[in-house]
């Protein structure tokens, strides 16, 4: 619930004057407006318990683009007309494969997400008694697992985990007028840690929406009896179990999730006699509306990680460059969001997390601190005014030490701190028409070989789909 207190409405006055009237009325009107908002939610949350499942998910994107053009030019030198041809091409190509897998009981929480990202770069240029050619390859994955399994339900919990990064760029150019070029550069590292915490986050996303759908069906008299507390958790977990059912044709997909959700209501006993009302309802909410991820529950948790580095650069017609770095990741982090009502939900977020040095070579991470401290910290509100609208706001603090690689001059050993604001809208009209937009200011005291520096940046757009 919101807590009243935060809302002021004035005391009956005796002013005469037509303008404090009105400025009186219309801040009980607001009041009013979000008291009806903190008495939305007529359940109680902690009794709610996301089903088991388990999901894969696997995703490809391919993408080409490329541009090009080629003419002839007229030249006069020396009382001479000459012409040669200019020519340019560019093309870029990419893949990114993504796999993702959740396994979820209440006795063990199962992940496991792999990156796959491959690009290619080529252009090439013809001029005035020149030619060049450029090619820039790039690979990189990213293999992230974690095991939880809890001791106590909900509460006391031991967890394993493990990251891998790799990353592999390369540019090589030729030139009909000067030596070719070659460089390239690899980037690996590996971390296998372990954990213990308390708390256990609840996925409520489905439970709103059912709470959408159900009190839309109540308010045009769908319903066939009083709705109860029950009925909402019941529908609830249908919801989360059918959403895990695997269709490749969409429309299918379709007709077959809004069957068994109105067999389940009719099962219920919530609904009787359909009409085209009650179906409309039924398909828009399931079907259009804009449902983000939200969670409720808190998390304290503390992990210890050694952590494995090495980077290689092989420069142009040289030896290769190896270095390599063994470090102690240690971190704490409390995280906690609370779902305030249907309308309002809370996240707090903070991390203190320090890295010790055991062991490096070679120059590339030659200012490899001792210890390198980092903090952060970060509240933030979410408000979801209708089923599909949302916005959040985020203030955040980080603190941390200046560290800059593979560099030999000297590095001054300096706290650096930045505060930030994001701030995210989104506003899905129809299939068709999605209006977005997003704010993000940061603002640091100091950095290398600069101070004061604030960083803005906004964007607004819209998504038409004519057909």
């Amino acid at each position: 619930m919101l807590d009243k207190a935060m809302f002021y409405y004035p005391k009956s006055t005796q002013s005469k004057t037509k303008n404090m009237k009105q400025t009186t009325t219309l801040l009980c009107i607001l009041f009013l407006t979000f008291a009806g908002f903190s008495q939305d939610k007529n359940f109680d949350l902690s009794k709610y318990k996301f089903p088991d499942y388990k999901r894969h998910e696997l995703e490809l994107n391919l993408n080409s683009s490329g541009s090009g053009h080629r003419r002839t030019q007229e030249m006069s030198s020396n009382d001479k007309d000459t012409s040669f041809v200019s020519s340019n091409f560019n093309s870029n190509s990419s893949i990114d494969i993504n796999y993702q897998f959740n396994h979820l009981t209440r006795k063990r929480i199962d992940y496991i997400s792999s990156q796959f990202s491959g690009e290619y770069d080529y252009s090439s240029d013809e001029g005035y008694g020149s030619k060049s050619k450029n090619y820039y390859p790039q690979i990189s994955w990213v293999l992230d697992g974690s095991r939880k399994t809890y001791l106590k339900e909900d509460k006391l919990f031991l967890e394993g985990l493990a990251n891998l990064n790799y990353w592999f760029d390369e540019s090589k150019s030729t030139f009909t007028n000067r030596d070719d070029t070659k460089s390239s550069q690899n980037y690996f590292d590996v971390s296998i840690g372990f954990g213990a915490g308390t708390g256990r986050m609840e996925k409520v996303s489905d439970l709103w929406q059912t709470y959408y759908i159900l009190e839309k069906l109540k308010a045009q008299n769908s319903l066939s009896r009083e709705l109860e507390e029950k009925d909402i958790f019941e529908v609830a977990t249908f919801v989360s179990k059918l959403k895990n059912k695997r269709f490749f044709d969409a429309r299918l997909q379709k007709i077959a999730e809004l069957t068994a959700l109105d067999s389940v209501l009719q099962k219920q006993g919530l609904v009787e006699d359909t009409d085209i009302a009650y179906f409309t309802t039924l398909n828009d909410y399931w079907s259009y509306g804009n449902f983000p991820n939200r969670e409720s529950g808190r998390i304290l948790k503390f992990w210890l990680s050694p952590k494995y580095s090495m980077h290689s650069k092989k420069p142009n017609k040289a030896s290769v460059e190896f270095s390599d770095k063994t470090n102690l990741v240690s971190n704490i982090s409390f995280n906690c969001a609370k779902q305030l009502n249907l309308f309002w939900e809370r996240k707090l977020n903070i991390l203190i997390s320090n890295e010790t040095l055991i062991d490096s070579t070679g120059e590339y991470y030659n200012n490899s601190p001792a210890n390198l401290l980092y903090t952060g910290a970060n509240i933030g509100y979410g408000f979801y005014p209708d089923s599909r609208t949302s916005i959040s706001g985020y203030l955040g603090y980080s603190g941390r030490k200046s560290v800059i690689l593979n560099s030999s001059g000297e590095i001054p050993n300096d706290w650096i701190n930045s505060v930030y604001f994001n701030l995210i809208a989104y506003y899905f009209i129809s299939p068709q028409i999605q209006i977005s937009g997003s704010l993000r200011m940061n603002y640091s005291d100091k950095n290398y070989n600069e101070n004061n520096s604030f960083f803005m940046n906004y964007n607004l757009g819209i998504r038409y789909a004519i057909f």
